[in-house]
Order: C-alpha cells, then structure tokens, then sequence
C-alpha cells in the first residue's frame, strides 16, 4: 500500500513507518549527543563509525576501495574529519607517496559516548516495550531484512560501505 495522507512521499507504509523509525532513533541520539558536547552529526561521521568497525588503520586508498568512492572522495573525507580532530593521517612506513589513517582520542570518545547515548535509547524501549516485545521486535526485524535482501549476502562489516546502502 502507498502512502496518501501527508507529503507526498516515495515510499509505501512500511517503507514509511521504518524510515521514520530509524529517522526517530537517530535523532534521538544525536540529540544526546550535542547535549553531551558533540556538535551536530555530518555525513563524514559515518566514515568515524565505519573506520571504528575496521580491525585497524586503514590507507587513504583503501578507505576509497571500502567505501566505494574516489580516492579523491577519501582524502577529502579524510581532511574533514582530520580538521574535526577524528582522524590523523601519518605516513606509511611502507609506501610514503600514501597516508595512514587512525582514529583519535576524540573519535573514540565520540563513538564511546553515542554507543552509550544507543544503549539508554534501548533500554527505553525496552522498558515501552518490554522483553518479550522487544525480542519480537528483533524477530520481526531480522524477517524484514532477509525478505528485503533476497539473496543478496549480507556483511554487517560493511554496512557504512557505499553510498548505495542510503
């Protein structure tokens, strides 16, 4: 069924109903977290998440090649973050024409902080909820993704990988 009450809208009312949940609990949380001294979350943020994912430093190239984009796209990405102070790019010991990436001290405590801001989210619908709808709600989710995916393979490693998946 088609959304029709409201701004016209390119999604049907479960596409409806799940973007706006998730819309609701990002903003939850970003709000908590510019409550806690973070500014306002941009796009580049979720290159922070994303590289917080990966088992260690990764090369400018290889962020490209993760992320699906340019390297052009991965340096600019990479001196954003780094005027932020998320990041610090050194050079690599094995190839100087390349940068090293790594998280700083403040990427981590921004990621430890909205990991922090996520678990009270939860523990709030929880409690709305409570165990047994939850669990239900993680079923009923899981089901919503392996219909969506098809056969598609799923790597949780990746979620922040490409544009595509926005």
């Amino acid at each position: 069924m088609v959304v029709s009450s409201g701004p016209r809208s390119p999604q049907t009312d479960l596409g409806q109903a799940l973007r706006i949940a998730w819309w609701s609990y990002v903003h939850r949380i970003d709000a908590e977290m510019e409550s806690a001294g973070f500014p306002e979350r941009r796009l580049a943020m979720n290159y922070v998440f994303a590289l917080y994912a990966q088992p260690g430093p990764m090369t400018i190239s290889e962020i490209g090649r993760q992320f699906d984009v340019s390297r052009q796209a991965a340096s600019k990405i990479v001196a954003e973050l780094g005027r932020r102070g998320y990041v610090q790019a050194t050079a690599s010991t094995t190839d100087q024409r390349e940068k090293v990436v790594e998280l700083t001290p403040k990427a981590i405590e921004h990621v430890t902080t909205r990991l922090r801001a996520a678990a009270g989210l939860d523990q709030a619908i929880r409690q709305r909820l409570g165990d047994k709808g939850l669990a239900e709600l993680y079923e009923v989710l899981h089901a919503v993704g392996q219909v969506s995916r098809g056969k598609a393979d799923f790597d949780p490693a990746n979620l922040y990988r490409a544009p595509k998946f926005w």
